[in-house]
């Protein structure tokens, strides 16, 4: 591996049950916590941005591990944070590697839908921007990232494209991995894919961007659907949750009120966009500022605040409460022509 020199290795700590955490920053959001499952073949939950391998890789030294040790890999989905160290991981590790089935197969060469979902970023851009000088500023944040991937891209020979995992996962499945017994729920919505590994007759889960302390981004201009986020939470919301380890950001003290929470926050932004929308016509980006506040328009997560609010009025659209009026297109405004609100 070559070998990249670092201002600081991350912490690894033990954060109980014998599970240990690791959190890898990348270019963004917050740092993703990564687990380690270090007993008997030890197993990872996801591998972290691209760049951050060799950071990943001394952070595990830490405890005695490194990657050619590691025997399995569980993705919890597709997102860059989360899985593209798996296009140079093999090079690293003989670890077994597991994902959502159809995954691989969906997406194919990896390069390409990167592009896919830059291609759709913008497209929410164009959509919900009027102003000329809005739009460069907010493609600006977008081609930051893109930069830094193209940056590691350009550095690194030892990149294969093309998704393969050895392991293709449905529910029902079950792996001993990292001293355990490992099981699998299926709850897309956050995008098609996600799962949610769970550690059996313990009640200890893996959400990976399913339960944030934030509201997980949905990006209904790919994969991503509010429905379906919606019965994902239903769904775990009836579970024995004794531990919920999220991907981002710290662990909560009541699983429970957490999947509450983040249920009765996405039912009041949704009243509130409705509210709004039977005042006046409103574009997206306007829409996002009101609903979510002016504090969110110069922060990292501006865009993926407009992609919650799109999918929300996504919803609308297709139940018939909204329409689209399309005077400049791409970009667009929206008008409430319904007469009931959701029943979430």
């Amino acid at each position: 591996m070559k070998i990249y020199h670092y201002d600081s290795i991350p912490d690894v700590k033990e954060i109980g049950d014998g599970i240990f955490k690791t959190e890898i920053p990348q270019p963004f959001y917050a740092p993703n916590n990564i687990y380690i499952l270090p007993d008997g073949e030890p197993a990872l939950i996801d591998s972290g941005y691209l760049a951050n391998l060799g950071m990943l890789q001394r952070a595990l030294r830490k405890i005695g591990l490194s990657l050619n040790k590691i025997k399995h890999i569980f993705y919890t989905h597709n997102h860059l944070d989360h899985l593209s160290a798996v296009l140079t991981i093999r090079y690293y590790t003989d670890a077994k590697l597991y994902a959502m089935k159809g995954m691989a197969s969906g997406i194919g060469n990896y390069l390409e839908h990167v592009e896919m979902f830059n291609r759709a970023s913008k497209r929410l851009v164009y959509k919900g921007h009027r102003v000329p000088e809005d739009r460069k500023r907010e493609l600006a944040r977008i081609e930051e990232g893109n930069l830094n991937l193209r940056n590691t891209l350009s550095r690194g020979t030892r990149i294969d494209p093309i998704l393969k995992f050895d392991i293709e996962l449905v529910e029902g499945d079950v792996i001993h991995a990292g001293g355990r017994d490992i099981g699998f729920l299926h709850t897309p919505g956050h995008n098609l894919w996600h799962l949610t590994p769970y550690i059996l007759e313990e009640n200890i889960f893996f959400t990976g961007d399913l339960v944030l302390q934030n509201i997980s981004s949905i990006y209904a201009e790919i994969d991503g659907n509010l429905e379906d986020y919606y019965r994902s939470l239903e769904r775990i919301s009836k579970m024995s949750i004794r531990r919920l380890l999220p991907a981002h950001g710290p662990e909560p003290e009541s699983p429970q009120k957490a999947i509450k929470l983040l249920h009765k926050t996405l039912q009041i932004l949704e009243r509130g966009v409705i509210r709004r929308l039977k005042e006046k016509e409103y574009d997206l980006s306007a829409l996002t500022l009101e609903a979510m506040g002016e504090k969110v328009a110069n922060s990292g997560y501006y865009n993926t605040a407009m992609a919650i609010l799109h999918s929300m009025v996504r919803k609308f659209i297709d139940k018939g409460w909204v329409e689209i009026i399309e005077t400049e297109p791409p970009y667009e405004t929206y008008r409430w022509i319904g007469d009931q609100e959701p029943q979430s």
